[in-house]
């Protein structure tokens, strides 16, 4: 019987190891990746944040570049002298990045006491007359009523409220500034002059080409990522741009992000203060500028420089929503914190998955090793015994020792005997390397078993003639033939009779059959080999087909053996594409039963097999 070997307490302490620092680096994974979605959370927060802010901000800045660039002051429309406006409007078109969101400009001042309309023609570099467009009728009804009260009221009242955006949001409308005649005492002197700069917008190509080129400047590679729109603040059901949004008004009331636009940003307007409101006196004197100053009114506790941010806030006609697609920021990285809690502890599982495997490999290397040496222990015993019987005999008969006739035929019958059982050895130990080598079937061909069954029997006879054993035999007829290796299955019946003859005990009976069966629609033959021996325990069923084993009832009774007889038995028949199976019962016997497949092309055999019984009774 095997001998138990401990593994290495080497073995023992990795493992140990590793299941300790498993544990413990999926703690720390758990809290690094918890504390990776927090800072990747408030890097995508701030990124989309930065992201709508510069949309708004670039939007209002092309604005607040046109409200610059293109207002025309109260010293021009006095004088009639556009060429320094011919100049700054040349500046504009080239520091514009997108000049085709203006599609014209225009000049509504007084023309004694009517109110007229011009446009500036980029090509002539002038005002020319036009016609007023039916979107500035209300603008134009306001401006006729404060023409009415002339240029002087007009003056009294800068600080009036005045919308910079018409009612339609496609123009911004600027008051000219003051005209200075001269200074006196270091302030000038000034005329009020009646006059609006009107610039008319191109809403569809701010909608359909400037917006989307924004979000694809800002949002990169992960415009896809997000669901966008932007609306109007007035009436949040007036889509003005959508990229992803699906369902506009549940993303208006859940969003990630949001940002107001399409309007004068006071930042930006404090940016062009000095550029749009400084003059320079005639004799060349710096003096301090001077700025019209507009908007809604101030409130209380404003400042005089200026109105107030969140007055301004007002003037913005649109609202930017983002939202991420899937549901919101907070659930995009939770589903990616679990995204990569399932990476971690599977690469964990994995890393766990292979301290097993190691010590696996480990024990089977111990195993291995314990294997071969109890294949040289085995098999230098199974060889010492008869080498050393032949050779004691061999020197008695030499030296004369043995002179009496049966004497001698007594000692040639145990050198017999003894070199039959060396062979038996040589020749199992040869099986077993082939096995182990992937040579455990040589050629194949259609084969009778049957007839392999019976020459393993004839082989056998004497042995079972000495053993006492009375055999039988039950052969089907007309049993087809299978593809296989003739001398490999005449070893592994030989192997099974030889293991019947050992363990039969003193039930003196051996039985093989021989019959067609069907398992999983798969046909096969059954060769089963039983006997009423000894039985086999249940404790060593599960490894009665190892090799170098031998049950605790053979070694107890020290019947002799190697244990590889089984082993080589279970490999030549699963090299076939077969199995064996085993019942046993301790004190009742055991029925080894091989499982050969059968072959659907193979033609059925040309003689029949008649069931015959084969008894001997023991000498």
């Amino acid at each position: 019987m095997r001998r138990a070997v401990k593994p290495p307490s080497l073995l023992y302490a990795l493992v140990g190891a590793a299941l300790l620092l498993l544990p413990m680096l999926a703690i720390l994974q758990y809290r690094w990746i918890g504390q990776v979605s927090d800072a990747e959370r408030d890097r995508q927060e701030r990124s989309l944040n930065r992201a709508t802010s510069r949309i708004a901000h670039d939007l209002d800045l092309e604005l607040m570049r046109a409200f610059v660039g293109l207002k025309v002051d109260g010293d021009a429309i006095r004088s009639g002298d556009w060429t320094e406006y011919s100049g700054r409007a040349r500046a504009w078109v080239g520091a514009s990045a997108a000049p085709a969101i203006v599609e014209e400009v225009l000049l509504a001042d007084a023309d004694g006491d009517r109110l007229r309309l011009r446009r500036w023609d980029f090509t002539a570099q002038t005002f020319v007359p036009a016609e007023w467009p039916a979107s500035l009728a209300r603008l134009r009804i306001r401006l006729q009523h404060d023409l009415a009260l002339g240029e002087r009221q007009w003056a009294l009242h800068p600080d009036r409220p005045f919308d910079l955006m018409v009612e339609t949001g496609d123009a911004l409308v600027i008051p000219a500034s003051p005209s200075i005649r001269t200074w006196r005492d270091e302030r000038p002197i000034v005329e009020p002059v009646f006059g609006c700069t009107i610039i008319r917008l191109n809403t569809a190509h701010i909608r359909e080409q400037f917006l989307p080129s924004l979000v694809e400047r800002y949002f990169h590679q992960s415009v896809e990522d997000y669901r966008l729109a932007v609306v109007s603040r007035r009436d949040t059901g007036e889509v003005i741009y959508a990229s992803n949004a699906g369902d506009v008004a549940e993303l208006v009331a859940h969003h990630d992000a949001s940002a107001d636009l399409y309007g004068l940003r006071p930042d930006q307007l404090d940016l062009f203060r000095a550029a749009a409101g400084s003059v320079r006196p005639p004799s060349g004197e710096r003096r301090r500028g001077l700025f019209f100053r507009f908007g809604p009114r101030r409130g209380p506790g404003e400042g005089a420089s200026g109105p107030d941010a969140r007055a301004f806030d007002d003037l913005h006609r649109w609202k930017l929503v983002a939202r991420h697609r899937a549901g919101s920021l907070e659930a995009a990285v939770a589903e990616a914190r679990w995204r990569n809690l399932i990476l971690s502890f599977g690469i964990l599982l994995l890393m766990a998955l292979s301290v097993g495997v190691l010590a696996r490999a480990a024990r089977r290397a111990q195993r291995l090793a314990r294997q071969q040496i109890e294949f040289v222990a085995a098999v230098s015993h199974e060889l010492r015994t008869p080498v050393s019987v032949i050779g004691a005999a061999a020197e008695n008969l030499a030296d004369g020792v043995v002179t009496d006739p049966a004497r001698v035929k007594t000692y040639g019958t145990r050198i017999q005997t003894e070199v039959r059982r060396l062979g038996e050895t040589v020749e199992r130990v040869l099986l077993y390397a082939g096995i182990e080598a992937g040579r455990a079937v040589g050629h194949r061909a259609p084969v009778d078993v049957g007839a392999v069954v019976r020459d393993a029997l004839a082989a056998a006879a004497p042995a079972l003639d000495e053993a006492g054993i009375t055999v039988e035999t039950d052969l089907a007829a007309g049993l087809p033939p299978v593809s296989a290796d003739a001398g490999a299955l005449r070893a592994v019946f030989a192997n099974l009779i030889t293991n019947a003859i050992k363990y039969g005990g003193t039930g003196r009976w051996l039985k093989v059959s021989v019959s067609e069966g069907s398992a999983k629609g798969r046909r096969d033959l059954r060769i089963a080999v039983a006997d009423r021996g000894l039985g086999i325990g249940p404790a060593d069923l599960p490894h009665i087909f190892e090799p170098f084993y031998r049950g605790a009832e053979a070694s107890a009774r020290q019947i002799h053996g190697n244990g590889l007889g089984l082993s080589i038995v279970r490999g030549i028949v699963e090299a076939h594409g077969g199995r064996i199976s085993l019942q046993s019962t301790p004190g009742a016997g055991s029925t080894f039963t091989v499982h050969l497949p059968i072959s659907a092309a193979e033609p059925a055999p040309t003689e029949s097999l008649v069931a015959g019984r084969l008894e001997s009774t023991a000498r």
